[in-house]
């Protein structure tokens, strides 16, 4: 890690340090006064599945301190993501490291309204921890007596995440106790030690890839808005998923193939997207491999220790097939372009039908861009082979084909986009971690909120709810339309 300073003497920054300190300051201001203080968890925990608009009172005009208050978070974000391209001293690393100690302390405080996942988790966890039950069979519903049971959200639903996610669920929530607070604090907790390991991660991946540029990217990742506030502020689990990720993309660095198959492996154990990238991996460590007699020896260990790996952590748990949830990520649409076409083909079609046909298109495609993507990465002979594969994959996913989308997918995108040299992807990254939160700010107030009878409210959201992302879809079409461009003219 260099501590000595860039210098640029073209930057209109004049003070990189100060830059960072009074950003730091002032977003620590907006995160307690803007976000925490009207949230704030120790006042309101006695009430169950509080979201916004309960906070707003229905009034979509008293989100505009909270709109007011994201549009500045990002603009000192991107300042200070701007100061730290100039500036790599140890008072700096001590200035960003700790802002966002700072701002995670802060969001810790902040009652989780936009979802009531965090919740769920802790719900799945005492199902696990409390009652020796098995979360991928019994459903909260059987336990109304319990003191969380109120919180929750799926009611009715099996766990719609991997057995290495509800293990971790089932210790925090072992640890955490009875009270509601205390669970919410240690769960919260656990997603800030994912959050920090995936900066150490990204440091670690960056001095390798780009010396220059190390505290510019953990800027860009750890100090974005929308990063600290899905992760810290309302606990989505994305970050822990993101960590083995990463973790792979350190361990393809050290030539460690088999355990960069396995790292993606315990991702997909929390979530299931890791397994997109499998290919790419196996594509990159097949090519580097070289003989046919390493590569069906790597192939064959690979293989039996993944499926042993896999065997283990289902063992527990297995209830037959409906244990991977498939079926209800079928039935699954929210804010997207699936979920568009899913509403309009019901009008030719049952819904059951509609939502298997548009499913089934929908991985066709995810899986033809993870093959792409495989033959990207042979192809590709940098070190940035994998994380670049890996982050165009999750902008075609989040952009036209995931399902079921909602803001804290955007912590994938930055996560990646942090480790990629200044750019198109970079700059698309942002853009995407800012749109989204036009959804829970703009499109749902706008929309949903004072839409009448509730079944016009569903239909608004599925057919209008992609234009969530018209912002990220103009500027990758603009970003596609000018590497086209350049590279006619540097071949003509």
């Amino acid at each position: 890690m260099t501590l000595t300073p860039i210098q640029d003497p073209k930057s209109k920054i004049p003070n990189p340090l100060f830059v960072l300190l009074i950003a730091a300051a002032l977003s620590a201001a907006i995160y307690w006064f803007g976000l925490t203080q009207s949230a704030y968890l120790p006042a309101l925990y006695q009430e169950p599945l509080i979201d916004l608009n309960r906070l707003a009172g229905g009034v979509p005009e008293r989100l505009w301190p909270l709109m007011l208050a994201f549009v500045a978070l990002f603009a000192l974000y991107l300042l200070s993501w701007k100061a730290a391209q100039r500036v790599s001293t140890r008072s700096a690393w001590l200035i960003v490291i700790g802002g966002v100690v700072i701002f995670a302390v802060i969001l810790l405080f902040m009652y989780p309204y936009d979802a009531a996942d965090i919740f769920d988790n802790i719900m799945h966890g005492r199902i696990i921890s409390v009652y020796h039950a098995n979360p991928f069979r019994d459903i909260p519903a059987q336990f109304a007596a319990d003191p969380f049971y109120p919180y929750i959200g799926w009611r009715k639903s099996i766990s719609a995440y991997g057995p290495g996610w509800e293990m971790l669920a089932g210790l925090s929530a072992r640890l955490a106790g009875d009270d509601l607070i205390v669970n919410v604090f240690v769960f919260k907790a656990v997603l800030a030690a994912f959050l920090a390991g995936c900066g150490g991660l990204s440091v670690l991946i960056l001095r390798r890839l780009a010396p220059e540029r190390v505290l510019a990217g953990l800027v860009l990742f750890v100090w974005n808005p929308v990063v600290v506030y899905e992760t810290i502020g309302q606990g989505h689990n994305d970050v822990a998923m993101l960590f083995w990720m990463l973790l792979a993309i350190w361990l393809l660095l050290k030539k460690r193939y088999t355990l960069t198959i396995l790292a993606l492996l315990i991702g997909a154990l929390f979530k299931f997207i890791p397994l997109l990238f499998i290919p790419a991996a196996a594509a990159i460590a097949l090519r580097d491999l070289g003989t046919t007699r390493s590569r069906l020896r790597w192939l064959i260990v690979t293989t039996i220790v993944s499926v042993a790996l896999v065997g283990l952590a289902y063992a527990p748990f297995w209830n037959g097939v409906e244990t991977l949830s498939i079926a209800r990520r079928t039935q699954l649409y929210t804010s997207s372009l699936p979920t568009a076409i899913y509403t309009l083909l019901q009008f030719n079609f049952n819904r059951v039908d509609a939502a298997n046909w548009v499913s089934l298109t929908a991985l066709t495609w995810t899986g033809l861009c993870a093959l792409w993507a495989a033959w990207r990465a042979w192809r590709d002979r940098s070190e940035l082979s994998l994380p670049r594969s890996m982050y165009y994959l999750i902008m075609f996913y989040l952009l036209l084909t995931v399902p079921w989308f909602h803001p804290w997918y955007a912590v994938w995108a930055i996560g990646l986009a942090a480790l990629l040299p200044m750019g198109h992807a970079v700059r698309l990254a942002i853009l995407f971690s800012f749109a989204v939160l036009s959804k829970l700010l703009i499109f749902a107030p706008q929309i949903l909120w004072i839409a009448r009878p509730p079944e016009v409210a569903r239909f608004n959201e599925a057919l209008l709810g992609p234009l969530v992302l018209a912002l990220p879809w103009l500027y990758a079409v603009y970003a596609l339309g000018d590497t086209w461009r350049k590279r006619r003219m540097k071949h003509a």
